[in-house]
Order: C-alpha cells, then structure tokens, then sequence
C-alpha cells in the first residue's frame, strides 16, 4: 500500500483511541492495593502529666496517644480497595467525547480524501507516462525519416545532382533527430519511475502501461461541476465537523465554572502478626467539588474557545473560495484543451501533406535539403501540438474530477453528461 495511505489509516486508529479515552470519564475507576511490611514501637521516659489516676503515656506527633513502656516488634499485612465514579460534571465529559466522535469523523473523511488523492497522483503519472511514449514514438518516426531523407541526399550528391554541403546538411539533422529521440527514451525512463512512486512500487520496477480503449468525452457545465464539488469534497464536510467541534470545546471550557460531583468508596483490611489483631475499616462519601477562583484561567480558556470557532468559520470560507477556484480553473483548462485537439488537426493533415510532396520533389532533385528540414520540423511540430493537446486535455480532466471530489480514472471516464 502506498506510504501516505498507511499514515492517514493510522490516523484513523489514532483517533478511535482518543475516543475511547473520551468514554473512560463516564465509567467508574478502581484500584485495589496490597502491602506486607513490619513495624518496631518502643514508648519510654516521662509520662504526660494530666492528673491522678490517669494511665501513664506520651504522644507521638502523625501517630496520637502511646502508652509509656510499650513494646510492639511485629508484622503486618493490608490489603484495600478503592472505587471513585464521577457521577456529573455538568457537560465536560459530553463535550469531550464528541470532540472525540468528531475527530474521527475528520480522520475518515481525511483518509477517504488521501485516497483521492494517491488515485489522481497515479492517473496525472499514468498520462505523462502515455505522453512520454507517444513523444519517444514522434522522435522514432523523425529518425527513421531523418535516415531516408539522407540516404536520398547522399544518392544525389553522388550522382552530382546537390551539393555535398546539402547532404552535410542532412547528416545534421538526424543528429538532431537521435538526440531528440534520446531525451524522449529517458522521458519514459523518468515518467514510469515517477509512476512507480505514485503507486507504492519500487521506482526501478518495469512497470508497463495500457492506453485508455475510449477517448473520453466531457458534458457537464461549469455550473453542474461546482455543484457536484460542493456535495463531493471531504475537505468541506471536515470544515463543517472542525466548526462543531470548536463549538463543543466551548461548551467545555464554560463547563469548567460549575460543580463536580464524585462518589467513592473505600474498604480496608489491616493484619497484624503478633500479637494477633486486625482491624476493617469501610468509607462511602459522595463529594461536591466546586472551583471558586482559579486566577483567570476558566475565562481565558472560554475566550480561546470562541476564537477557534470564528477561525473555523473562517477556515471554512476561504476552502469554500479555494474549492471553487480550483474548479474553474481546471474547467477552463479542459475546455481550452480540447477545443485545442481539434484545431491541430488540420495543421497535421497539411504538414503530412506537405512533407509527402516535397519529398517526392527531393527525390528527382527539384527540392533543397532545407526545404525538406522545414517541412519534417513543420511535420514534427505539427504532431507535437496535437499530441501535447491530448494529454493536456486528459490530464485537466483527471484534475477536475479531482477538484470535484470524484475519483480520477486512468482509464479515462468521465462525469455523466446533464441530459
């Protein structure tokens, strides 16, 4: 799986585990509590002088009354118990479970998105890898007409029909030719390893690509394309969840000015070795708690809360303006692009046309070698042009099913036409 998938999945669990720490708070705690240990008292010297026929002892500070001349060198063991539940907080606890409900709700559609995302990223790589291919094949195609307009050159230089500077002048250009067919053999190279890396395979691997059976058409209106961006972006709906939730944390930090009311329980079991004694002991309370003055912090948290809820607010404006920009802008470039595909067509038709008749004039030596160069760079631009608008045009339609929030196809689908 792709790396950046990995980490928005993670994110997922991460944020069902802080929901689950969201829930702790409303279930009661229990501890429980065991301990061996040994004590040595030795009370002597003058006794506390209160009155006659009072008994002899002396006080100890954290420990009370000692009768003089005891002498306890013994054992014990204890075991305890303990249960506290917090029975209200007046909204706290709500409120921070369903930030944490929210929060995955976010982390989901993050996740959904992220894999829009790693989809448009391998559909815009799939398309540069079709355009470095057919680029190599235009390079190859110019070569091998290269290499027959020199033979031509060379047969009339020999048979002194041209100059030798014409054919010179032809060797030049299939230099030229193999050159350009170099760069476009490391395009390809260059192109699938950036595939590769959009896939989650190994950049090195031989990964080969099947061109789309279908040219895809494209009807909807702008209009149509802003609607469906606005019901198909996760990033808006995550704007909306992040203004809920800033909400909820402001009833949170003005849950913190009421009370707390918590009930607990403990129970107590005390051993003693020698000589032999224990003593049980059990306590139930139910305590208010209640925070008077805690130097301005309550109300600092409150006003931070409700300056994350207008900068949610705000947040969500400015995505909203960035999603219909981004909309318009990859509508206008589809529109440009296809309207492009049909207007190099007939300058293709020409340039073929045109290179066919001079070189059968080249051939019985009524044409120039430059003239032939002109009309194969005028071919070659030609083909270039149209190509360029075929990708460009598949590739702004990737970026606005991307920008609408559906799943670019690397096959080449498109969004049904309004009928």
């Amino acid at each position: 799986m792709q790396p950046r998938l990995r980490v928005f999945l993670e994110g997922v669990v991460q944020a069902r585990g802080t929901e689950r720490i969201a829930l702790a708070p409303f279930l009661p705690t229990a501890t429980a509590g065991y301990s061996v240990g040994g004590f040595d008292l030795n009370a002597g010297g003058a006794p506390v002088p209160i009155g006659a026929g009072t008994p002899n002892f002396t006080f100890l500070p954290f420990t009370g009354s000692v009768p003089i001349g005891l002498n306890l060198n013994t054992g014990y063991e204890m075991a305890e118990l303990r249960v506290q539940w917090l029975l209200a907080d007046f909204g706290r606890r709500m409120g921070r479970h369903r930030q944490a409900e929210l929060g995955v709700d976010v982390a989901q559609l993050q996740t959904d998105r992220a894999y829009q995302t790693v989809a448009n990223d391998v559909a815009l790589a799939y398309y540069q890898v079709l355009r470095a291919r057919s680029l190599k094949r235009i390079a190859e195609e110019t070569v091998r007409r290269a290499e027959d307009d020199l033979d031509v050159a060379k047969k009339l230089e020999k048979g002194g029909v041209i100059e030798k500077e014409k054919a010179l002048r032809a060797e030049v250009l299939l230099s030229q030719a193999r050159r350009g067919l170099d760069v476009a053999e490391a395009g390809v190279g260059n192109t699938v390893s950036a595939l590769n890396l959009a896939v989650g395979l190994n950049v090195s691997a031989p990964t080969e690509v099947v061109a789309p059976p279908d040219f895809p058409e494209f009807g909807l209106t702008l209009a149509d394309c802003l609607g469906q961006a606005v019901s198909g972006r996760r990033e808006l709906v995550v704007a909306q969840l992040s203004i809920q939730s800033a909400q909820v944390g402001g009833g949170v930090a003005r849950a913190e000015f009421r009370p707390k009311i918590e009930a607990g329980g403990a129970l107590m079991d005390f051993q003693q070795s020698a000589p032999r004694a224990q003593a049980d002991l059990a306590v139930g309370f139910i305590k208010l708690e209640w925070g008077l003055f805690e130097g301005g912090r309550r109300v600092g948290e409150v006003r931070i809360a409700d300056s994350k809820t207008r900068a949610a607010a705000a947040q969500a404006e400015s995505l909203a303006d960035t999603i219909a920009f981004q909309v318009n802008e990859a509508y206008r470039q589809l529109v440009v692009a296809r309207r492009e595909i049909d207007r190099s067509k007939p300058a293709v038709e020409q340039a073929r046309e045109a290179y066919r008749l001079l070189k059968a004039r080249f051939a019985k030596g009524d044409a120039t070698p430059a003239e032939v160069t002109d009309a194969e760079t005028s071919l070659t631009r030609a083909e270039l042009d149209q190509l360029n608008s075929t990708y460009d045009y598949l590739t702004a339609l990737a970026k606005l099913n991307f920008a609408m929030g559906l799943q670019p196809d690397a096959a080449g689908s498109a969004p049904p036409a309004r009928r």
